[in-house]
């Protein structure tokens, strides 16, 4: 009985074996094929007598196809436009100290549409404005001096798009403390300037964009979005900074390019490029040159909350530092780049090795690593290049930027700064710790001239319809 036993398992073993090697393929078969087109006669004698079946190659036989391609375009399997821009334009701009070095662009919400000037932050993730206010910033044109026409204020009441969302809503973080479900959802964010924040509540309204046409007139595109109204801002709110509103363009659901990668109309990411001179522009949708490098984006606790990056090592020059690596979080509301303590120490100090000049800092400013420079002479300045995972790389090829105008013994003086301060305290909001860094686009833009593509992934929708070839 044992040896039949061991005779049956050595002859499983050689089926198991032998199903090991099996390989299965499939045929690829055209719906207006003629083995299809037999399968159907038989299921169906109709199909004989009518014109449901058209001969190959006629005008019925394209006319059919076509009309498949354009059902299937309607299933949204991939993104509607190639890229979207805020319907007033695709152009970004900065007034300065007026508006916080904060880069803008107008939007219209609502219907009929009203304008707002908001500030871009991937740094947060709610498009807010000011709306139905108990405590927001001057409106008037004459309160700013950069200004040619009034900013606004959103009211729901006015948009017949507007809807309230509730306490029961998904994307209502508030929701659990609210005393009722029917209860419209109220928000409350803060940011990372000191006692700087916005509250309100959430509605639901249309958000006016455009995208990129084949002919020479731009395609209108509503897009549902959530907005914060925006009843009363504190701190920097109140004094200059982003009077009218802010767009967070971060990993969130309740992100506009969130909302509009799940609409399907665009691929789930965006750009934002801009010029010396500070002006620019976003496209939603857009990924940029297949030839450009990219690094991934890390997780925070286990999770993609906000756009962070691992840098590698920093290079001075020809010169790379050893124990120079961090993790780095790309915020278009910070003005410069911050590296942790050590990093920046020797970074610094091998820049300033480099440099052919002398130390000429301000006193009582944050800039220690400062030179003068003048028509008739400038020191020479070693690039920064930051190191990412699988050797890719960032050269800075100028990263100094130039304070003008400073009177010094009745003399015009011009000094270049190095655009890296220390991180003196840790990132609390983000709960990170001194190993962390900031590392904002500014640097980006006003050295290299270089676009920022952010890119993010989400989960793809599942359809039931089935799909044919």
């Amino acid at each position: 009985m044992a040896a039949r036993s061991l005779l049956i398992l050595a002859m499983a073993s050689l089926l198991v074996e032998e199903s090991l090697e099996i390989t299965f393929s499939s045929k690829l078969i055209h719906r207006f094929s003629d083995e299809v087109k037999a399968l159907r006669v038989s299921e169906n004698e109709s199909l004989r007598m009518s014109n449901l079946w058209p001969a190959k190659k006629s005008v019925e036989y394209y006319q059919k196809l076509v009309s498949s391609d354009l059902q299937r375009q309607k299933m949204k399997l991939g993104p509607r436009y190639n890229f979207l821009f805020p319907s007033e334009g695709s152009t970004t701009t900065s007034f300065g100290n007026d508006f916080g070095w904060l880069h803008y662009t107008w939007i219209d919400i609502g219907t009929p549409h009203t304008s707002f000037l908001v500030a871009l932050d991937a740094g947060s993730d709610l498009l807010w404005v000011p709306c139905d206010c108990m405590q927001c910033a001057p409106l008037s044109a004459s309160y700013y001096s950069s200004l040619d026409r009034d900013l606004s204020e959103y009211s729901p009441s006015h948009s017949s798009t507007s809807k309230h969302l509730y306490c029961s809503h998904r994307l209502c973080e508030s929701g659990p403390n609210c005393k009722s479900v029917k209860q419209p959802c109220p928000y409350s964010v803060d940011y990372y300037t000191e006692n700087t924040s916005s509250s309100g509540l959430l509605v639901e309204d249309i958000l006016h964009l455009a995208s990129d046409g084949d002919d020479a007139l731009n395609t209108s595109v509503q897009a549902a979005v959530v907005i914060g109204c925006g009843m009363k801002q504190s701190g920097g709110y109140l004094d200059g900074v982003a009077p009218d509103g802010l767009m967070g363009l971060g990993l969130s659901e309740i992100s506009v390019p969130s909302f509009l990668a799940k609409a399907g109309l665009i691929r789930n990411s965006f750009s934002m490029c801009f010029d010396e001179d500070d002006s620019g522009r976003i496209f939603f949708g857009d990924q940029g040159p297949t030839t450009q490098q990219s690094t991934p984006f890390l997780t925070l606790d286990g999770n993609y909350t906000t756009y962070i990056v691992g840098v590698d090592a920093c290079c001075v020059g020809s010169s790379c530092l050893k124990q120079t690596s961090y993790q780095a979080l790309v915020d278009t509301g910070s003005s410069f780049t911050f590296l942790p303590d050590e990093v920046y120490e020797r970074v610094t100090e091998e820049f300033d090795r480099q440099v052919n000049a002398t130390i000429s800092s301000f006193e009582g400013y944050p800039w220690k690593y400062c030179y003068k420079s003048s028509p008739n002479y400038s020191p020479k300045v070693p690039s920064v290049k930051l190191i990412f995972p699988l050797n890719n790389s960032f050269v800075i090829h100028n990263p100094v930027f130039m304070i003008y105008g400073i009177q010094v013994k009745v003399k015009m003086m011009v000094r270049g700064c190095l655009l890296l301060l220390p991180m003196r305290r840790q990132l609390t909001h983000y709960q990170q710790t001194s190993s962390r860094a900031l590392l904002e686009d500014m640097q980006f833009h006003l050295l290299l001239l270089e676009e920022l593509h952010l890119t993010r992934q989400l989960p793809q929708p599942n359809y039931s319809n089935p799909i044919f070839i």
